[in-house]
């Protein structure tokens, strides 16, 4: 008896290089679907309704990433260019997520024997480590969110799995498995002080059904819309679930919930211990903390770096080369506050109270006669985000509390960037020198043809209006102009760009280096450059400053206009001009720590 024929069962079935495009253009498809109800499930940490939006960003910048890859990449390059995209782009804690579960992704199908593609047993592996690597990835992990929803999931393809004979398995029941579960999961989350369900783990489970929904049409002819069942079914979930729960405004509270004031992303260049020592510090001073990266066998990579902080200045890095820094003001707190500020330390050298006199009391003198605006959230639909550019560390606080989306050391990536955070469609940008300058034109540029490509498909682009503003001072005078406004209902961009205009045109503005800089050259300057209708100075002090250039900059503001100030004791008198009163003009010393100028003096 011969031998018995075995017939062949044909090719493994394994999730591709072609699936993983295929998911990811419908995965961002239906985050532009999902957005705005996806942002208004939003209430932690922060209620801030952004998640849709920053998941939305965080796709986008994936699928840029795979579009340049040559067409026969294969998973592994593939899955790779995925993660680094997402990484790169990674908007706000969710995007941080979303992005290190697509690196873990990419780090199982690395290990995969076939670089072709996973294999079930091998896309279960996958879930597993996503789940696990999200939990790691935050500092004060919370249950019952997008955490909780990656580990059902997981859980779910696992007793696909381990089904048996009767029921073999394959990528699209694994994946259908894992959306199922992750749906159950999202229900669950639902009264857990985290909205109507988490929106985070809305947003994954969005992610893991479009997956099982590429896989379960992937014998369809590639033209027309591609179905999505399972998408449409949790979309409707979604919908139904924020329709019956009970209204939670942005004061809502969850245990667990952020408290920074400020939030801080920024890509950092770095070795892993370098990235690991950050996060530590990181946790140290603000929470939902995130610090993901794709490093390469010497352990050196890219990491996207996420904390909400009171404190943002001591969030940035002192090892590693930082890029595309930008920061939010999170609280809805007032820009005014009666608040008596403490002694700077930078001043102490110099003798006197060492007392500043607040930015808020600036931003009071300038709003003199009108309201003094408020930021609040959620943020409407349409308005005019204002982007503030700075070298000057010292600032940050300043511009962002103004309501501004900060960028520090401003290039055209991170000022694009700043650009999709703030997710509207009408954007002042205020650069701080030429080279700012010309970083936000080709900001604008790069938004434009993106736009123009968006309008093909039925998208919109962001506009960027550049400002007239040569220096921190001018950017600090017409953020402060600014504050509030874009938020108002009916806010024009012209309107707006010529306040942000008349704000920077009133101040005049000294840039001293040098000998120049010295505290007695200083307190000179002051004295010749004040006029008799001058109400405020702003000395902004660069890393290069000696301690007491502010408190002779005040003893020389004191002296009537005219009086040039002797530091050694006497005056010389400068002739008629002399103001009325002695302490007219007020004083704001900043400790701005810019790389230059050493001192810059800004009269209005």
């Amino acid at each position: 008896m011969g031998p018995r024929a075995i017939s062949d069962p044909g090719p493994v079935p394994r999730l591709d290089a072609a699936a993983l495009r295929r998911w990811l253009a419908l995965a961002a498809s239906v985050a532009e679907r999902s957005r705005n109800l996806v942002d208004s499930l939003n209430v932690f940490p922060i209620p801030d309704a952004d998640t849709g939006t920053n998941v939305l960003l965080t796709l986008r910048s994936a699928l840029d990433a795979v579009g340049l890859l040559p067409p026969g990449a294969d998973a592994v390059q593939t899955s790779r260019a995925i993660a680094d995209g997402a990484i790169r782009g990674a908007r706000g804690n969710s995007g941080l997520l979303v992005s290190q579960a697509l690196a873990a992704l990419a780090e199982t199908c690395a290990s995969a024997p076939d670089p072709a593609g996973l294999r079930p047993v091998e896309l279960v592996h996958a879930l597993d480590r996503m789940a696990a690597s999200t939990w790691a990835a935050v500092s004060r992990p919370v249950t019952g969110t997008l955490l909780t929803v990656a580990a059902d999931a997981a859980s779910a393809a696992r007793d696909a799995l381990a089904a048996g004979p009767e029921r073999p398995a394959t990528p699209v029941l694994i994946a259908t498995a894992a959306a199922l579960g992750a749906q159950e999961s999202v229900v669950e989350t639902g009264g857990l002080g985290h909205g109507p369900v988490d929106a985070g783990g809305a947003a994954l489970m969005l992610l893991l059904t479009s997956l099982a929904d590429t896989l379960d049409t992937a014998a369809l002819p590639a033209p027309g819309p591609v179905p999505s069942p399972a998408t449409d079914v949790s979309l409707q979930m979604l919908t139904d679930l924020a329709a019956g729960a009970p209204h939670q405004g942005a004061g809502a509270q969850a245990e667990g919930v952020s408290t920074g004031e400020f939030e801080v992303m920024y890509l950092l260049e770095a070795t892993s211990a370098q990235a690991s020592r950050l996060r530590t510090a990181l946790e140290r001073i603000g929470d939902s903390v995130g610090v993901v990266g794709t490093p390469d066998a010497l352990g050196v990579g890219l990491f996207q770096v996420h904390v909400h902080t009171d404190t943002p200045r001591a969030a940035l890095p002192r090892v590693g080369r930082a890029r595309q820094i930008c920061v939010h003001h999170l609280a809805p707190t007032p820009l005014i506050a009666e608040a008596d500020e403490p002694p700077a330390p930078w001043l102490e050298v110099g003798g006197g109270d060492g007392r500043v006199v607040s930015f808020e009391r600036l931003a009071a003198r300038r709003s003199a006669g009108g309201p003094v605006p408020r930021p609040f959230h959620p943020r409407p639909a349409s308005r005019v985000g204002v982007i503030a550019c700075t070298r000057a560390p010292g600032l940050i606080e300043q511009l962002a509390r103004a309501g501004a989306a900060v960028v520090l050391d401003p290039r055209r990536e991170g000022i694009t960037r700043a650009a999709g955070d703030l997710g509207a469609d009408e954007v002042i940008v205020l650069p701080c020198d030429d080279d700012a300058t010309t970083a936000a034109h080709e900001a604008a540029r790069a938004l434009a043809a993106r736009a123009a490509s968006a309008a093909l498909g039925g998208g919109e682009g962001t506009h960027l209006t550049i400002g007239d503003t040569d220096d921190e001072a001018q950017v600090l005078a017409a953020t402060v102009a600014l504050a509030g406004q874009g938020e108002r209902e009916g806010a024009q961009i012209g309107d707006l760009a010529r306040r942000a205009w008349r704000a920077a045109a009133h101040v005049r503005t000294t840039a001293l280096n040098g000998a120049a800089a010295e505290p007695d050259a200083v307190a000179r300057a002051v004295a010749a450059s004040l006029r008799a209708d001058d109400e405020i100075l702003t000395v902004i002090l660069g890393r290069s400053a000696l301690p007491d250039v502010g408190f002779m900059a005040r003893e020389a503001a004191e002296r009537p206009t005219g009086t040039v100030a002797d530091p050694y004791g006497g005056e010389d008198d400068g002739g008629a001009g002399a103001a009325d009163s002695a302490d007219a003009v007020e004083v704001i010393v900043l400790a701005g720590d810019q790389p230059t100028p050493d001192v810059l003096l800004a009269f209005e």
